[in-house]
């Protein structure tokens, strides 16, 4: 008990590698000994031993895998964070800081103007995509499916913020991207 049979066999060369009880490798080595007599059998997929039922975790793996390479892969999800929406004193609310802003529909125009309210209206650092997630939740606007990803592309193409280096959950607006809320918008 709790000895060891190995087993080699490639089917280029004729062996295959098996290792378990003597019982697994012999029952697998039965099954083989047909595929190494025509080679072209080894294109099927091979049954399980005669002695041993096939366990039923293998075609699910395969079935999962083939599932999530066929369709889409869904979003990570977004926690939502939330942060002072409505204003006071000296700062408006965000909808007001919006609607004077005017950023459009444009995604990256519109996380530019969020962060921009974050970061230079509020004091904030940094934000975050859940912050981001939140003020779109408020706003009733059309959330992007993809938020982080759109947040890289925009980042590429457009420079208007970046991701911090050492955590890649916070973001900062770029001195282009300030300039761009603070001067460049509402665009004429």
């Amino acid at each position: 008990m709790g000895e060891t049979t190995k087993a080699k066999i490639n089917l280029k060369e004729g062996t295959i590698e098996l290792e378990g009880s003597e019982s697994f490798v012999s029952g697998y080595l039965n099954e083989f000994k047909e595929l190494l007599k025509a080679p072209q059998i080894a294109e099927q997929q091979l049954p399980p031993p005669a002695h041993k039922a096939a366990p039923q975790k293998a075609p699910a793996k395969k079935a999962a895998a083939s599932k999530t390479t066929q369709g889409k892969k869904a979003a990570p999800k977004v926690s939502i964070e939330r942060f002072d929406i409505h204003g006071g004193n000296d700062v408006p609310s965000l909808s007001a800081f919006m609607e004077e802003k005017k950023p459009g529909t444009g995604n990256g125009n519109i996380i530019a103007v969020m962060g921009f309210y974050i970061t230079d209206l509020l004091g904030n650092d940094n934000f975050t995509e859940g912050q981001i997630e939140y003020a779109y939740k408020m706003l009733k606007l059309k959330r992007p499916a993809h938020l982080r990803q759109i947040m890289i592309n925009e980042k590429n193409k457009r420079d208007l913020f970046e991701a911090d280096a050492e955590d890649s959950t916070l973001w900062s607006l770029t001195r282009t991207g300030e300039i761009y809320v603070s001067d460049m918008l509402p665009e004429s």
